[in-house]
């Protein structure tokens, strides 16, 4: 409803992709990357896959490089030798790596930032320390400080093989599922957005849906209330009819509504409805209304509400001392521009009016000053009369149509 209080001062689409990753194809010996079988993923695979993996070895003496070289060969895998732990750290950041091999003459406190800086930079990249058998506290201490295995170089070949084949393909597998994260963190954020347009689409559907019940209710209301008033062909019945039609709507309250007079500034009680004030209270009130607030409300057509009356009654006077501590809702209803009635609405403002009454007040007062205005057409022709001698000349000269509005004029000023 379209009516307000005037109150005063008081397309993306995205398909989960499958691929496959195959290793090295160059034929190397067994346990190369190309014969270890890599499993079919989803959801996209290491872009790596195809290349020939890398290793970095740090701090071997030359006959120790010498056999890591061999396996590393076997495996499948090039590989380059840096001496220091800081050269290391370089080299991770210039180029890709999936293994560092790092000799066991570091302690564990050594290679620990090795091992931290390849996690920052890619969490499939794994660090074996190699050298002679660990003993217990070694191994825990490699651990912690990166290291995914120990390769203990006084074994044989094929274990040796079998280790660095393990840990390359544990890589693979990480990168696989870093891949397959990133995949779905950026369909979930796709999603997200698609999922926020579609709540705003949502939310704005709802709002029409919304805006639709209301009108449709208003229609029912109007309907309802244009229905009841069309049957009333009498000031009193239709004031009474609008009057208890309305208080369903507003619940208990004290209610007057005044209809105009002759003049333009003359306005009459035409009923009134007790709540808590009885009309003996409220006649001083009632009289200062008409005489004073009605002239001036009908020159408008806002909605007034008067949450804190105090002012209003200090200007009226101590007529309007009824109205303290109450909330005071007015409006006139016109018809053609011609107002038909002032309403008013007051009670106690510990019970105050709705906003929503607005709405209400400015689909119903339409409806009620076009059937007070037929109610004014339909007395005005029922008072004029036929002369008596349709000979008689005198009877002609068009008295009785001055006669029949002078009745008419008479009834509002009764009404």
């Amino acid at each position: 409803m379209q009516g307000s209080f005037n109150d005063h001062p008081s397309d993306d689409r995205w398909d989960l992709e499958r691929g496959s990753a195959s290793g090295p194809s160059d034929g190397s010996a067994s346990g190369s990357a190309a014969d270890d079988g890599l499993a079919h993923g989803s959801l996209g695979e290491s872009s790596d896959a195809t290349r020939h993996a890398a290793a970095l070895c740090v701090g071997f003496e030359p006959a120790l490089l010498g056999r890591l070289a061999h396996l590393l060969e076997t495996a499948g895998l090039t590989f380059e030798h840096v001496d220091s732990t800081g050269d290391a750290v370089a080299h991770i950041v210039s180029g890709a790596t999936d293994l560092i091999l790092i000799s066991d003459a570091f302690a564990a406190e050594a290679f620990a930032p090795v091992a931290a800086q390849a996690r920052r930079i890619s969490g499939s990249t794994k660090l074996l320390v190699a050298g002679d058998a660990p003993r217990g506290s070694q191994l825990l201490d490699a651990v912690r400080a990166g290291a995914t295995d120990w390769l203990d170089l006084s074994g044989d070949d094929a274990d040796l093989n079998d280790r660095l084949c393990a840990a390359l393909e544990l890589g693979r597998e990480d990168r696989r599922r870093d891949e397959r994260i990133a995949r779905l963190k950026g369909i979930c954020r796709k999603l997200s957005i698609t999922r926020s347009e579609f709540s705003r689409q949502i939310d704005s559907l709802s709002e029409g849906l919304s805006d639709v019940r209301e009108r449709v209710d208003e229609a029912s209301i109007v309907g309802e209330f244009r229905g009841l008033l069309s049957q009333e062909l009498d000031v009193e019945d239709l004031l009474r009819t609008a009057m208890q039609y309305m208080l369903t709507k507003t619940g208990a309250t004290n209610a007057a509504v005044f209809l105009p007079g002759s003049r333009p500034t003359q306005f009459g009680l035409g009923a009134y409805v007790t709540y808590d004030c009885p009309r003996t209270t409220a006649e001083p009130l009632l009289s200062r209304l008409a005489e004073d607030i009605c002239p001036r409300l009908a020159q408008s057509d806002d909605i007034m509400r008067f949450s804190d009356t105090a002012e209003f009654v200090e200007s009226i006077g101590l007529e309007a001392s009824v109205l303290d501590e109450c909330e005071l809702v007015a409006w006139p209803a016109h018809h053609a521009d011609e107002c038909m009635g002032v309403f008013f609405l007051f009670r106690n403002r510990n019970e105050p009016f709705k906003d929503e009454l607005a709405g209400l007040i400015d689909a119903l007062r339409p409806v009620f000053a076009a059937q007070m205005a037929k109610l004014v057409r339909v007395h005005h022709r029922s008072k004029f009369s036929w002369p008596e001698s349709r000979g008689s000349a005198g009877d002609a000269d068009g008295n009785d149509e001055d006669e029949g509005f002078g009745d008419g004029e008479g009834w509002r000023r009764a009404a």
